[in-house]
């Protein structure tokens, strides 16, 4: 784990910092050169940061893991570009490694990630909240699509669990240049996404009927829940996240960023992007890992309804399974997580789920073993590995298999106690 620098080391960063300018001039300026060695400055600072997200602690030999295994594991994932490795068991911090350039205040993008750490929470609080009911139709929020024969069959389910066929843009094609018409419009200009998802992109298929990853479908789903606060004392997602899951999880706005740091405004109401734009500490995110695996309970208080985080995490329920064209099984997509009950993941108990991101972001919960695991960096695949092109098989190497090496006990509160109240009957809140 990270600790304060002493002093020694701190002034002698402080002074390179401040001796940058006067070393470099006017030329290291004109290069950019003095931004990015500020940057690399900063980070090192940051690394040595006091923690603003606080865990218990306890050594990994206390909650049944090897610290062997666990530092192997972290000597792999460093070489390919992570900055951020945190175990949690028992409900204590156990295992937490950072890059010279990153620390435990250093915010990190989410990118899709952020439909689990973000957009997950927010309609889980905004449910529990007593706002909306995921089988309500959409159309009560937006009310443009009441009279759209396709639009109207819209749920709030279906856009949190990407079966509403809302179309969807990549993004790498829009890097390269090559979308064209509203997809262009969609990538270049992220202040009109919310009336694109609502007005213009197509339906491909009858909404409920298979599963499609839309990002896309997480904007109109902004917008609905935007739409349901109206009457309410949360003003907007923002405010929403921030009183209702992360300040209850004693986590400062500091550790966060939603929607890329921007508001948006449209019909009267102040929209943030819950399903990308997101930047969150591995600490905070760690947090909302812990909260889900508790059933939506910290620290004696009920911060999400257990019934809608069973809900979020029931899988795309009634829905054909289709494995991957290899034939090889495939995770369940739920409410912006993936579930592993189809054994997609073979090092893992069944239970396991994750939130994933590009550059493998990743939140893992695994109940059964009473453990969260957050990954934060770059891509982990190379050219040269034979399952770059696969993100499950790669994190599985990397991640998944190292990890189960490290499992050589229970942890003290014991395998699979923290999911007995997963089995008690959970009844539709009033």
């Amino acid at each position: 784990m990270p600790s304060i620098a002493p002093r020694t080391l701190k002034r002698t960063v402080l002074v390179l910092l401040l001796a940058i300018p006067v070393a470099g001039g006017v030329a290291m300026k004109a290069t950019g050169q003095f931004w990015r060695v500020k940057q690399v400055v900063s980070g090192i600072l940051a690394h040595f940061a006091p923690p603003n997200v606080r865990w218990q602690t306890a050594a990994p030999t206390t909650e049944g893991l090897n610290p062997t295994a666990l530092n192997s594991m972290r000597d792999g994932l460093a070489k390919r570009g992570t900055t951020a490795l945190l175990v949690i068991r028992g409900g204590r911090l156990v295992y937490e490694w950072y890059s010279i350039l990153s620390g435990p205040n250093q915010r990190h993008y989410t990118a899709a990630l952020a439909k689990a750490v973000i957009g997950s929470m927010v309609l889980q609080a905004d449910l529990t909240a007593g706002h909306l009911r995921l089988n309500d139709p959409a159309w009560k929020y937006i009310p443009q699509w009441k009279s759209d024969p396709v639009r109207s069959r819209i749920r709030i389910r279906d856009l949190a669990f990407h079966t509403s066929g809302i179309a969807d843009v990549d993004f790498f094609s829009g890097e390269a240049g090559k979308l064209k018409g509203w997809k262009a419009d969609y990538y270049n200009h992220p202040g009109a996404r919310f009336n694109l998802a609502i007005d213009q992109v197509p339906i491909l298929f009858p909404p409920g009927t298979r599963y499609r990853y839309s990002g896309i479908g997480y904007y109109a789903l902004a917008d609905a829940i935007t739409a349901s606060l109206r009457d309410g004392a949360d003003r907007d997602i923002r405010s929403l996240y921030r009183d209702r899951v992360m300040r209850p999880l004693g986590i400062p706005e500091a550790a966060w960023q939603l929607s890329y740091g921007t508001a948006y405004h449209a019909d009267g109401m102040t929209l943030y992007a819950c399903g990308s734009g997101g930047s969150v500490t591995a600490r905070a995110e760690a947090r909302i890992g812990e909260l889900l695996l508790k059933h939506g309970q910290w620290n004696g208080r009920t911060v999400l309804n257990p019934y809608w985080v069973r809900e979020m995490l029931s899988g795309t329920r009634a829905l054909p399974y289709t494995p991957d064209p290899n034939g090889k099984p495939q995770p369940v997509p739920s409410g912006g997580w993936w579930l592993n009950t189809t054994d997609a993941w073979p090092a893992l108990p069944r239970d396991a789920i994750a939130g994933e991101g590009a550059g493998d972001q990743i939140v893992l919960i695994i109940p059964s073993l009473d453990m969260v695991v957050v990954r934060q960096g770059s891509a982990l695949a190379q050219q040269k590995d034979q399952d770059a092109d696969h993100f499950w098989a790669t994190t599985s190497r990397w991640i998944f298999q190292p990890l189960m090496r490290a499992v050589v006990g229970p942890s003290t509160e014991g395998n699979g106690t923290t999911v007995q109240s997963a089995t008690a009957p959970l009844h539709l809140p009033e």
